[in-house]
């Protein structure tokens, strides 16, 4: 069935107009029945997933780099004055390990 846009008359684009015959009636109802009886779309994630979401707020959330900071430290490498202190970095490198294993 076709009609003319002109015949449309000026009501909103797109309103629903009551059924004008049986047959308007019949598919009306074959589509709403068939709206309510259409299956509903699930999502659900994997741990791993989870995990990424979680990995990639904590990259968001994460403070930016500071370049002062970074001068400064290269500075002190440079003239020898920068000390290593051994048992941070490895408390430090066994909690990253800790942490990447999820645990």
């Amino acid at each position: 069935m076709t009609s003319k846009i002109d015949s449309l008359g000026g009501g909103a684009v797109g309103a629903a107009s009551a059924p004008k015959t049986a047959a308007d009636k019949a598919v009306a109802t074959a589509v709403a029945s068939a709206a309510a009886a259409a299956p509903v779309d699930k999502v659900s994630l994997t741990g791993d997933a989870v995990r990424m979401q979680q990995l990639e707020q904590a990259a968001t959330n994460a403070p930016v780099i500071d370049s002062r900071r970074v001068a400064a430290a290269k500075s002190a490498i440079a003239s020898g004055g920068y000390t290593v202190n051994s048992k941070t970095v490895a408390a430090r490198l066994s909690r990253a390990e800790w942490d990447l294993a999820g645990q």
